[in-house]
């Protein structure tokens, strides 16, 4: 039998061949292995990222709750420092205003004995001589009462009534009267306030803005940005986390003052900063109308926060 001979090397192509594509299947599970593997990888990744993103998150809401309590804490070293004793202080929102108004309009002294105190933010207890009328430990408590907005002290001779409301808006002219009625009609002409108002609950990455027109909210919104908790290790690790915080708040600050600059027009009469004071003024810095300071924190949603902050007050018992 005549030997045939593979003149063309075919027999070696074909072994060539199936040895590739046994390569390539190979690689193909191989490549498959490590596509589950990527996949997996992307997977934990996306993970990781939420739970930074939620970490954050909690971490922006503990700082606000953080500087909330750092506010009230000052409030009371303040009041510490100066032996202030009050019965008792209270945040006041729209309604409680409302009801504490009508409650003091409704009652009555035969003797005319009802004192209503107004001090405007510039003027003084030094300025009127209260004598024997006001008993002394409530004018001393009445003129540590610090307040943008001015103070009104409710009191009777009888020791009915003694209490400081700071109210959420300024008032105008300091005044004393004294009648068998309380006079209410600043706060009464405060409660019927139809001004267009701009507030700003300023807190790092975590931000409030709302636009009030009366009772109403016309517009509110909560500006988000990534800032990364205060670090707490010492050293350079520390000065260059900071760096970056600082460079991250300040973008923050830009994107909110952006987005007031797109909400706010000429009706806008009055903005109130609430929240972190320093950062609010910042992002309030181009605004030209006049600016209440309320060193408050509210929550709730970005329309609830406007309108609580609008109408923040707070009531003293001396």
């Amino acid at each position: 039998m005549a030997q045939s001979f593979d003149l063309f090397g075919i027999k070696k192509q074909k072994t060539q061949i199936k040895e590739l594509q046994q390569q390539i299947r190979e690689l193909r599970a191989e490549n498959q292995k490590l596509g589950t593997k990527l996949d997996r990888r992307a997977e934990k990744t996306k993970m990781a990222i939420a739970r930074k993103q939620d970490v954050e998150e909690r971490l922006n809401r503990d700082q606000q709750k953080i500087t909330t309590l750092e506010n009230e804490l000052a409030t009371l070293k303040e009041e510490a420092s100066k032996n202030i004793a009050f019965s008792g202080t209270y945040l006041l929102n729209k309604k409680s205003f409302e009801n504490i108004v009508v409650e003091l309009g409704s009652i009555r002294s035969e003797s005319k004995t009802f004192h209503s105190v107004y001090l405007n933010a510039n003027a003084d207890v030094s300025d009127f001589e209260f004598g024997d009328y006001i008993d002394e430990t409530c004018v001393y408590l009445f003129d540590q009462i610090k307040s943008h907005n001015g103070k009104a002290l409710f009191y009777d001779e009888n020791h009915v009534i003694a209490l400081v409301i700071v109210p959420p808006f300024q008032i105008k002219r300091s005044e004393w009267t004294t009648d068998d009625a309380l006079n209410l009609a600043p706060l009464n002409e405060m409660l019927s306030c139809e001004s267009v108002i701009c507030a700003v609950q300023a807190h790092a990455g975590h931000t409030t803005i709302g636009i009030v027109e009366g009772r109403e909210v016309a517009h509110a919104e909560i500006v988000r940005t990534g800032v990364q908790a205060k670090h707490t290790k010492g050293g350079w690790s520390q000065r260059r986390f900071e760096r970056g915080r600082d460079e991250d708040i300040e973008h923050h600050v830009k994107k909110v003052q952006e987005k007031l600059r797109s909400i706010i027009d000429d009706r806008i009469e009055i903005a109130i900063a609430g929240g972190d004071l320093n950062l609010a003024k910042k992002m309030l810095a181009d605004v030209t109308v006049q600016l209440i300071e309320k060193r408050v924190d509210v929550n709730g949603n970005a329309e609830d926060i406007a309108f609580k902050l609008v109408w923040a007050g707070r009531l003293y018992r001396l």
